[in-house]
C-alpha cells in the first residue's frame, strides 16, 4: 500500500511543470504528445466503454435539430415561409440569425466548457434548440421565424463544444471518425437531400414540420446525453475552486468585447448580402464591429489574468492558428456556393423546386464525403498536411472550373459541385483533428470554439462579398441585354418596360408571365437566353474571383504542422463516471473527484 501511495504521488509531481513562473497541472494529452513521436510511446490499445459510444451517438444526432432541421431544411424554401406568412422581404434574416448566433455563441460556449464542464454547457444548448424549434414551429410572422432560428443558432453554438467533447473521449487515431460522425447526422438523409425534402414538406404538408422533426429530435438528444454524457467536471483540474469563484474568474470585458464585435460585424455584413441595403448603415456597422472584435482580442492579450482567447494559444500558429486563417478562406468559398448554387440552377437550368432540388443533389452529399467518409479514414492516410493541401488545390481548381460549364452543361454542373464542394467538410474535419492533438487539454474548447467561428465568419464574409459581386453584375446589365434580344427578335421598344419583369417572372416560374405582353414565341425564346447568359456571365466572374483565395489558403497550408504521429491509442480524458467506478484508473484523478464535492471544497474524513 505504501508502495502505491508513493507511486501515485510521484505520478502527480511529474505531472506538474512550470509554466510563467505558475504551477500548472499538464493534461494528460500535452504528457502523451511529448511521448508519442517514438514507438515506446505508444499506449495500449483500449477499449471503448458502450456508456462512452453511446454518449458520442446521442452528441452526434444533436446536430439534426440544431443544423440539419433547424437551418438546412428552412433555407431550402425560404420563399414557400415568406409566402406562407405574406413577407418576403425579412425571409433573410431566418439563415441570417441562425449565422450570426452560432458564430457568437460557440467560441464563448467553448471557453465555457474549458471552465465548468461540457456536459451542461451541451445540455444547455440542446435545450435552447428545442425552444427555438417550439417557437419556429408555432410562428406566425417571418420575423417570428427569424426569432425561432436565432435560438436555435445560439443553442447550436453551444451544442458544437461536442466537437472537442467528441474527440477527447476516443483514441487519438479514431477522433476523425468521431467528427465524421456528426457530419453523418447532419447528411444522411437530411442535408444530403435538404432542397428536395423542404420542398415535399411545404408541398404535402407544411413546412412546420421542418420544425417539427426539429423537436423530436431534441427531446431525445436531451435525454440521451443526460444518461450517457459524464465528461471531467473540472476540465481545468481546479478541484479547489468553487463554482462561484471559478464565475467571478471569468473574463466579462473580453467576453463583452468579442460579443458585440463580431454581432456587429456580422449583422452588417447580413445586411450587405440583401437586395437593397444603406451603404452608411454597412460601412458603420462592419467598421465598428470589426475593431471591437479586434480590441477584444487585444485586450485579451495584454490585460486579464485569466484571459478567456489566451495569447500562447494564438502564437501556436503551425499547430492552431494557421487552421483559423484556411477554414476563413475556404468558408468563404464554400459559403458563397452553397447560398449561389442553388440560385444558379433556378436561373439557368430549372424553375420546378423538385428539380431544383434533385439538381443539388451531389453537392448536398458532398458533405458525406469530406465530412464523413474520408476523416474517418485520416488514421489509415495519415499524412494529414498534405490532405489539408489538396482538399485546397481540389476546391480552387473545382470551383473555378464550374465557370467553364454554365450554362450548357448541366450534369457537369452537378457533379463538379460535388468534388468541389466536399473539400470544406474535409478541411474543417482536419482542422479540428490536427488542432486538438496540439492544443492543450485544458484550452481544447476554446480552441474548437475559435475554429467554428472563423469558419463561420468566413462563410458570412465570402456570402456578403461574392454575392454583392453577382448583383452588382446583374443589375447593370439584365435590363440591356434583355432589350437587346428582344429589339433583335423584332419586339416594340415601346414594349419594353412591361416585357423585361414579364421575362424575370417567366423564368422563375410565375404563370401566364408573358399574357399581357403580346411577345412572340421567337421573342420569348431570345429573352430567357438572354436572361440566363446574363446570370451565367455574373456568375463566371464570382467562381473566377475564387481563385485568389484559394491560392492563398493553399500557400498558407504550407505551414501546417502534420500531426500523423500522434494518432495513436492515446485516449485524453475518461468519463468521470468510469473513473469513480474504477472501470478506467487515471493516477489520482479519483481521490481528487471524491474528496472535493461539487463546489470545490474538500470533504473531512
Amino acid at each position: 500500500m505504501a508502495d502505491n501511495k508513493r507511486t501515485s504521488e510521484k505520478v502527480q509531481v511529474d505531472n506538474i511543470e512550470q509554466i510563467s513562473g505558475q504551477e500548472r497541472e499538464v493534461s494528460s494529452s500535452t504528457i502523451q504528445n511529448d511521448a508519442v513521436s517514438s514507438p515506446s510511446g505508444e499506449d495500449p490499445a483500449e477499449k471503448v466503454p458502450v456508456a462512452t459510444i453511446m454518449a458520442i451517438f446521442f452528441m452526434g444526432l444533436s446536430y439534426v435539430p440544431a443544423i440539419s432541421c433547424g437551418l438546412v431544411l428552412p433555407v431550402g424554401i425560404l420563399a414557400q415561409i415568406g409566402q406562407a406568412l405574406n413577407d418576403m422581404d425579412n425571409i433573410g434574416w431566418i439563415p441570417g440569425g441562425w449565422s450570426v448566433a452560432s458564430a457568437v455563441s460557440f467560441a464563448i460556449a467553448g471557453g465555457l466548457s474549458d471552465i465548468f464542464g461540457r456536459r451542461y454547457v451541451l445540455i444547455g444548448g440542446q435545450v435552447m434548440v428545442l425552444i427555438g424549434a417550439i417557437i419556429g414551429a408555432t410562428a406566425h410572422t417571418t420575423l417570428i421565424v427569424a426569432c425561432a432560428s436565432t435560438i436555435i443558432g445560439f443553442g447550436a453554438g453551444m451544442i458544437f463544444v461536442s466537437y472537442p467533447g467528441i474527440t477527447e473521449l476516443l483514441p487519438n487515431k479514431y477522433r476523425g471518425i468521431g467528427i465524421g460522425w456528426t457530419e453523418f447526422c447532419i447528411n444522411i438523409p437530411w442535408a444530403g437531400f435538404s432542397v428536395l425534402i423542404a420542398n415535399e414538406l411545404a408541398l404535402n404538408a407544411s413546412w412546420r414540420w421542418c420544425y417539427y422533426i426539429a423537436i423530436i429530435y431534441s427531446v431525445i438528444v436531451i435525454v440521451g446525453t443526460a444518461i450517457f454524457y459524464f465528461p471531467p467536471s473540472h476540465p481545468r483540474h481546479d478541484y479547489d475552486k468553487t463554482r462561484w469563484q471559478e464565475f467571478q474568474e471569468l473574463d466579462f470585458i473580453g467576453l463583452a468585447l468579442f460579443t458585440v464585435g463580431l454581432t456587429v460585424f456580422l449583422v452588417g455584413l447580413t445586411y450587405l448580402g440583401k437586395s437593397s441595403y444603406s451603404v452608411a448603415l454597412v460601412a458603420a456597422t462592419v467598421t465598428i464591429g470589426a475593431l471591437v472584435f479586434i480590441g477584444g482580442f487585444v485586450y485579451d492579450f495584454t490585460i486579464p489574468k485569466n484571459p478567456i482567447f489566451p495569447y500562447h494559444l494564438f502564437a501556436m500558429f503551425k499547430e492552431f492558428t494557421v487552421h483559423l486563417i484556411i477554414l476563413f478562406i475556404a468558408g468563404m468559398i464554400w459559403q458563397a456556393v452553397t447560398t449561389l448554387a442553388p440560385q444558379a440552377t433556378l436561373y439557368m437550368y430549372t424553375n420546378k423546386p423538385i428539380q431544383i432540388g434533385i439538381t443539388q443533389i451531389p453537392c448536398n452529399l458532398s458533405g458525406v464525403i469530406g465530412g464523413w467518409i474520408l476523416p474517418s479514414l485520416v488514421h489509415k492516410i495519415k499524412h494529414v498536411r498534405q490532405q489539408i493541401i489538396f482538399a485546397l488545390i481540389i476546391q480552387t481548381v473545382f470551383t473555378a472550373c464550374y465557370a467553364a460549364v454554365i450554362p450548357g452543361h448541366k450534369y457537369a454542373w452537378m457533379i463538379f459541385q460535388m468534388f468541389g464542394q466536399c473539400c470544406f467538410t474535409w478541411v474543417t474535419s482536419l482542422a479540428y483533428v490536427a488542432s486538438g492533438l496540439f492544443v492543450p487539454q485544458e484550452e481544447l474548447g476554446v480552441s474548437a470554439g475559435l475554429i467554428g467561428t472563423f469558419r463561420s465568419a468566413g462563410g458570412s464574409v465570402g456570402n456578403a462579398v461574392f454575392s454583392t459581386i453577382a448583383t452588382s453584375i446583374v443589375n447593370k446589365q439584365l435590363g440591356p441585354r434583355i432589350a437587346a434580344a428582344a429589339i433583335g427578335a423584332g419586339y416594340s421598344p415601346a414594349g419594353l418596360e412591361a416585357l423585361i419583369p414579364a421575362v424575370i417572372e417567366n423564368a422563375v416560374g410565375v404563370p401566364f408571365a408573358f399574357a399581357k405582353t403580346n411577345a412572340s414565341t421567337a421573342v420569348i425564346e431570345a429573352t430567357g437566353h438572354a436572361f440566363k447568359e446574363t446570370y451565367a456571365y455574373a456568375f463566371r466572374r464570382v467562381f473566377l474571383a475564387t481563385i485568389p483565395f484559394g491560392i492563398i489558403g493553399i500557400i498558407v497550408a504550407w505551414f501546417v504542422k502534420d500531426p500523423s504521429s500522434l494518432l495513436n491509442n492515446h485516449i485524453a480524458i475518461h468519463q468521470e463516471r468510469d473513473v469513480l467506478t474504477g472501470k478506467r484508473f487515471i493516477p489520482g484523478e479519483k481521490e481528487q473527484i471524491e474528496h472535493r464535492g461539487e463546489d470545490g471544497v474538500e470533504k473531512q474524513g
